[in-house]
């Protein structure tokens, strides 16, 4: 068990660091991007000590940080024109550039391979710490290997306590994902390996070429044990927290709809459920984390093509994120969540409909119609010669919808009235009834209704189905409304 400090960024702490890389120990350091485990990269030992101090495979290279942008040269034999245009462009910053490497630099710090992944972070503590050292630093995500990446100095703390030397406690990262990791081993086509927060667009506006991801982004990482991987993330599990995660993809109103939902059933169960609905990248792994601290069972996560962000996202820099940071995320998140996806849409949505003896003919008609449409029905309500009355037939749809067991519900009555107060009775139900097409329209965009009510003796069924169809298909509209529907579901 080693006793790690915990140094400042000062001078004087930085250059204590600096000694503990000089003498073969490990040091963990900030970044724009994560947290580092900072070892000599030049060192087999220390490369060695560093596997172990996270449980890292040793197949899985790790990338060297220098401190100028002409330090390239001791790590890379060969360093084109194209890698000094984006130093140029993006050093300091998240961005690591795969170059072949220079035989001085052991196999041990590149997984084995022939080729070095090197950055300048953009740190001034962490340039000066480099400098101080004397030497490039080697620096792999500081964590256990396979759980969510460090953000924060306390999240080195929580995993690498008594495995390492020290940590230098800076600001939390204000990136929160690692760097882009480009190929450059054919400058005349470079490929991003991990994307990150320089997007391919970004890059081919200094290269004035295409820039593509590597086949292997769309993919689940290769259980192939003669697999070498060329950057870290693209062969074993990572960002894993201990709660399981479930990522939701689809349009945004189905997203919320599934997640809602599940959370409802997960919570049934017994278990701790939480939500992550805007996952933003400065603060996704803290929150995985964050989750795990408070003993979460399961964590259910919007994908971020599927929800709009609340404002602009913005990177280290402060500016707007690029779109493409998108899939950045997205590619961390289905990690995170070990491809466990659920497309949230018709499919997935599940209807509830009830009615008494004078909506039952319109409820069967209803049935087919949704069940055409690819949606998953309930049906609640059973017509027999000695009938329950309307409010109970409209109280059991409601409480189907609040539990979670059904995401929407139907209810069919004479006219639809009765049967309608009664589903509102229920706390948390919106029910409308639907008599003209602007009503079923109103019902969803502005009152967010999850029920509707209507009247087998009001409506033809031709007249019915195409209400349903409009409140299904209207998009809910958010910002003034939202006040509104709140104080509905607290009556």
């Amino acid at each position: 068990m080693i006793d790690t400090l915990l140094l400042s960024t000062e001078d004087a702490d930085l250059k204590k660091a600096a000694e503990i890389i000089k003498n073969g120990g490990l040091a963990a350091f900030p970044t724009e991007t994560v947290y580092g485990l900072g070892a000599d990269a030049f060192s087999p030992d220390s490369a060695r000590k560093a596997y172990a101090a996270k449980g890292r495979p040793s197949d899985n290279p790790l990338i060297v940080h220098i401190a100028k942008t002409e330090d390239i040269g001791r790590v890379a034999r060969a360093v084109p024109e194209e890698a000094l245009k984006l130093a140029e462009a993006f050093w300091p910053g998240p961005l690591t550039m795969v170059l072949p490497k220079r035989p001085e630099l052991p196999k041990e710090t590149t997984g084995g391979l022939d080729t070095v992944a090197v950055r300048m972070p953009d740190s001034e503590p962490t340039l000066k710490f480099i400098e101080y050292s004397g030497t490039a630093v080697s620096g792999p995500s500081a964590n256990i290997s396979g759980r969510p990446s460090p953000t924060t100095w306390q999240h080195v703390q929580a995993d690498l306590d008594g495995k390492i030397d020290a940590v230098i406690c800076g600001e939390p990262c204000r990136g929160g994902i690692e760097s882009t990791v480009l190929d450059l081993t054919d400058p005349s086509a470079p490929v991003i390996l991990r994307p990150g927060l320089i997007t391919p667009e970004m890059i081919a506006a200094v290269l004035k070429t295409d820039v593509s991801y590597d086949p292997a982004l769309f993919s689940k990482p290769s259980d192939d044990p003669d697999y070498r991987p060329k950057a870290p993330g693209q062969k074993y599990k990572h960002y894993s927290p201990n709660a399981e995660v479930v990522i939701f993809e689809g349009a945004s109103a189905d997203v919320f709809r599934a997640i809602d939902r599940r959370l409802a059933e997960e919570r049934a169960k017994g278990r701790k459920a939480g939500v992550i609905d805007v996952p933003q990248p400065r603060t996704f792994f803290a929150q995985l984390r964050q989750f795990d601290a408070e003993d979460g069972d399961i964590l259910l996560v919007a994908a971020p093509d599927s929800v709009p962000a609340e404002g602009p996202l913005s990177g280290p820099d402060g500016k707007t994120l690029d779109p493409s940071v998108y899939f950045s995320l997205m590619n961390r998140m289905l990690k995170a969540a070990g491809y466990n996806i659920v497309k949230a849409g018709r499919q997935n949505m599940k209807i509830a409909l009830a009615a008494d003896h004078g909506g039952f003919a319109l409820k069967g008609e209803l049935i087919e119609h949704l069940k055409g449409r690819g949606f998953e029905v309930e049906d609640l309500g059973i017509y027999t010669p000695d009938p329950v009355d309307y409010p109970e037939y409209g109280k059991k749809c409601a409480e189907y919808v609040v539990s979670g067991k059904a995401d929407l519900g139907i209810v069919c009555c004479g006219t639809g009235l009765g049967i309608g107060m009664a589903a509102n009775k229920v706390k948390g139900i919106r029910c409308a009834e639907l008599v003209t097409p602007f009503m079923a329209e109103m019902a969803k965009k502005h009152n967010h209704a999850n029920m509707v009510s209507l009247g087998g003796r009001v409506l033809s069924p031709e007249e019915a189905k195409k209400l349903v169809d409009i409140w299904l298909d209207t998009e809910e509209e958010h910002g003034r409304h939202d006040r509104r529907v709140a104080l509905l579901n607290e009556m």
